[in-house]
């Protein structure tokens, strides 16, 4: 075929994504980190699959709208920096679909191809060869090179999946760490599996699956056909608009429409607000106190094909049963729908979390601390983010991570907030250290002098952990056997053995050589599921003579790190 429609396109990228679920636990193992923590493929496959359940049983009228569907509902649910990397890639390929037209032709492909890639590279301020970039860049340089190759959409997919698997062959020759452990990038091959998914549907080889489980988080949702299922208050209005039309000739002219002014002056009376366009139609959903004034300047740009209002706090009163309207406008003056004037000046602070052990412990010490669930959610998606800083409904805000991996969704969460709403974005690398500074923070300081404290705390605490090596591996030319204990620190492994307490010795003598001046005033063990209790006592015995301290021991049943040893002066 010439051109690929629509329907045929959609059907593409949810066999993409299935193909990605189908191997996510092998692209997950293809972490180089000797760490039980490769989670790439499993950020991918929620990616993937949270985009597809928005578009799988939706029929879309041109590619544009497919398009912008699909790449905002990606990033929206991008897990992970390779969820959010790949939300780009898709964002720069969808960005050359021509308006209102419903077929792709092959210029039209290799374009996407190359938009992907600027795209993608773009969206890190440090772009990593070796990588998921190396693939796509690759793929679309090769393209380019055989323009007027390809007569046909089947030749040219064949050729991008062949590309692909060259360009993954040669991930290893630009990153070290990869040729040492022997495997190819993990970001890369994920999204070879996509792109392969996508031509065996088109070959029909493999028809894209509608049977995909949905998850159960919710998803952003901007088709026309949009269902807001949040509970709030006042009115949920929702309209169908046809542009310019008048329901009498005698009528006076409409306004000439703009999508931007129309936007302004429904934000001014509500929120929530999600507004498509689609040639001579518009879709409006937003949520207001005022549903005469939301008709109102809709009627100004053309009549009304379809109206919906729902009263949103009749509607929590029959949920609630008990609440008084007095309950519910206290609570209003709360709610998730708040504007930029009726925001706290008090500092709020959100931190990751990553076992449930670790979750009571911060609400039995750390009153006030916001939290974000890791355990159940894995990495937390761009739209977690969001909903976790949009909840504390403060201006001020201190977000931990505790995971490198989770900077570009927290980083692009942060990109949807009003300018007037400060967020100090601080990562840790470690949920034990998020602990310590969540335990720094007092309600008494300002935000300024919050954050002063808690950097201070960073650059004194030393961090080390001992986890246990999955596989065998030679890595800063340390060599690891399978189930071997290894110690990471500095984010570098430096000891191995089979024995946990010469280990963890070897990296408290380590941590200590650091402090030069004078000896770590607090010393804190948080350990998690693989720990020998007979461990403990004699690291207690250890430190206390070596360092002369008593260690604060926390268990957090983590599976991935055995030990995590702080220390602060």
């Amino acid at each position: 075929m010439e051109y690929i429609n629509v329907n045929k396109l959609k059907n593409m990228f949810v066999a993409g994504a299935e193909k990605v679920s189908d191997n996510f636990e092998y692209i997950n193992k293809l972490n180089v980190f000797p760490v039980p923590d490769g989670d790439t493929g499993s950020n991918m496959k929620i990616t993937c699959i949270n985009a597809n359940s928005t578009i799988e049983s939706v029929e879309f009228k041109d590619l544009k709208t497919l398009g912008n569907t699909y790449s905002r509902t990606l990033l929206m649910n991008a897990r992970g920096n390779s969820g959010v990397i790949f939300s780009q890639i898709i964002k720069g390929f969808v960005s050359a679909f021509p308006e209102n037209q419903t077929e792709l032709d092959i210029s039209t492909l290799i374009k996407s191809f190359e938009l992907a890639t600027k795209r993608g590279y773009v969206s890190l301020v440090n772009p990593i060869e070796g990588t998921i970039l190396t693939v796509i860049r690759m793929i679309s340089e090769s393209l380019n090179t055989n323009i007027g190759k390809f007569k046909t959409i089947e030749e040219l997919f064949k050729f991008v999946v062949e590309q692909g698997k060259i360009a993954l062959d040669k991930t290893p020759d630009f990153l070290i760490n990869l040729k040492q452990a022997n495997v190819v990038d993990s970001g890369g091959y994920a999204l070879c599996c996509y792109l392969e998914g996508m031509y065996e549907c088109l070959l029909d080889k493999k028809e894209a699956s509608t049977s995909i489980k949905k998850p159960i988080n919710n998803n952003i949702n901007i088709m026309p056909n949009f269902i807001d299922n949040n509970e709030g208050f006042g009115y949920c209005c929702e309209f169908i608009l046809k542009i310019g039309a008048k329901v009498v000739s005698e009528q006076s002219a409409k306004r000439s429409f703009s999508k931007d002014e129309l936007t302004n002056k429904l934000k001014k009376i509500g929120d929530s607000l999600v507004l498509v366009h689609d040639d001579d139609i518009v879709k409006v959903h937003v949520h207001s106190i005022n549903p005469y004034k939301v008709l109102q300047i809709g009627a100004e740009y053309g009549e009304f094909s379809k109206v919906k209002i729902e009263n949103m706090t009749f509607q929590f009163l029959d949920n609630n049963p008990g609440l008084t309207l007095d309950g519910v406008k206290s609570k209003k003056a709360k709610s998730n729908n708040a504007t930029d004037n009726n925001l706290s000046d008090t500092t709020q602070i959100i931190s990751t979390i990553s076992t449930n052990e670790l979750s009571e412990l911060f609400k039995k010490d750390l009153s006030g601390i916001n939290m974000i669930d890791t355990e159940t959610n894995l990495n937390p998606s761009i739209q977690n983010f969001l909903d976790a800083l949009k909840k504390v409904k403060s201006k001020k805000i201190i977000l931990l991570v505790h995971d490198s991996n989770m900077m570009l969704s927290a980083k692009e969460a942060i990109k949807f907030l009003s300018k007037n709403i400060k967020v100090h974005l601080i990562c840790t690398n470690d949920v034990g250290l998020n602990y310590l500074l969540c335990l720094s923070y007092s309600i008494e300081q300002t935000y300024e002098q919050t954050i002063k404290k808690m950097n201070s705390i960073m650059k004194k605490a030393r961090v080390g952990k001992i986890s246990k090596s999955i596989k065998k591996i030679k890595f800063n030319d340390v060599p690891i056997n399978t189930n071997d204990f290894f110690s990471i620190y500095d984010k570098k492994i430096k000891y191995a053995n089979k024995n946990q307490m010469n280990v963890l010795n070897n990296l408290i003598d380590l941590m200590s050589k650091q402090f030069k001046k004078s000896l770590p005033k607090q010393v804190y063990i948080f350990y998690g599921n693989e720990f020998l209790i007979e461990n403990n006592e004699e690291i207690k015995k250890y430190i206390k003579e070596k360092l002369l301290v008593d260690p604060e021991f926390i268990f957090t049943n983590e599976s991935i790190y055995s030990y995590h040893v702080i220390m602060v002066n």
